[in-house]
Formats: structure tokens, sequence, C-alpha cells
């Protein structure tokens, strides 16, 4: 199965790209957010649309800023800005209680204060792999995944690596999408 690539929006090289149907549905299926959740950069709504009824989100381009939003959520769900990564990362902590951030992972690990801070909230506890940026149409080849940090989680890290068939887990979040 062919997977639809996700288009650059302008702004920035990096920082504004949209997150592909596909994966977006791939990260809610696996992920399973609940209780209350929040996606902090809405964009074209790819994940947003996917979430629970009554999820909130924020999209800077409506003026809702997601470093002005302070009320706690049980989960932050997001393909969020490269360039502000790290502010961003430490704000998602301090308002929600699980994490799921789809990130170059060298983003994350290219410094060691952000390192320590992931850290400080609680270890990676899955980080889902999803290939090169090429395969999802994002502007760079890095490798793509989604890292979930849960507050205060301590244990080992697992690795899971979607694969074109992950349609099959949950079909109706994937309903109506053309894959091809």
């Amino acid at each position: 199965m062919a997977l639809k690539r996700g288009p650059v929006r302008e702004g920035r090289k990096g920082d504004r790209v949209y997150t592909p149907a596909w994966c977006a549905a791939d990260m809610v299926a696996h992920f399973g957010p609940s209780g209350e959740v929040l996606e902090p950069c809405r964009g074209d709504a790819a994940i947003y649309d996917r979430l629970p009824a009554g999820s909130h989100y924020c999209e800077i381009d409506e003026g809702l800023n997601f470093f002005n939003w302070k009320q706690p959520v049980d989960w932050i769900i997001t393909n969020p800005p490269y360039s502000k990564m790290r502010p961003f990362m430490v704000h998602a902590f301090t308002v929600a209680k699980n994490v799921v951030l789809l990130i170059p992972v060298r983003n994350l690990v290219s410094g060691y204060g952000t390192v320590r801070e992931a850290i400080t909230f609680g270890s990676m506890k899955e980080i889902r792999w999803y290939g090169g940026g090429a395969r999802l149409g994002f502007p760079m080849g890095n490798a793509i995944a989604a890292v979930y940090w849960q507050k205060g989680y301590r244990g080992d890290t697992a690795q899971t690596f979607y694969e074109d068939d992950a349609v099959n887990a949950r079909p109706e979040l994937f309903q109506q999408l053309d894959l091809q």
C-alpha cells in the first residue's frame, strides 16, 4: 500500500509540517489518549479530528498559543514545531500526565539539557517509529517517531514500528482515508 504524503505548510522549514492522515490515525489508535486530551498544534486537524469528543486544541494561526495553556490535561498528542522542541516539551510536561510528540528523534537526543529535562518528568515509555521524514512527506530525511512520556514513569522504553497494515488495528479510525 502506498502512503499519502503530508504537505509542508508555509513558514520556517521543518516547523510547519502537516501530519499525514495515516500517521495521525495510527498515533491515536496506538496510544489511545483518553480523559482530558489536548492537541496543542492542531494545524489541519489530522490528529485532532481522531481524538475523543470534547478534546481541546491550540492553534497559533487562530491566536490560541500553546504556551499560554495552563489547564491540566491527561494527554497531549501532537506534531510540535521542531525549532521550539525543547520549550514546547517542557511546557507540555507542566500541564500533562502523558505526552506524545511526533518528532525527528535527533531533536530529542541532540541536547543534553533536553534529555535531562525529559528524564526529570518521566522516562520515555515508548518510541513508535514511522521511518524517515520522506515517508511522511516531511522536508527532512531524519528518523521520525512518536515519542511517549508518562509522568513519573521509570521503566523500560518499548520500541514499536509502524507497518503499512496498521489499519487492521482499529479500522474505524482509518475509514475514508485515501491511502493510495
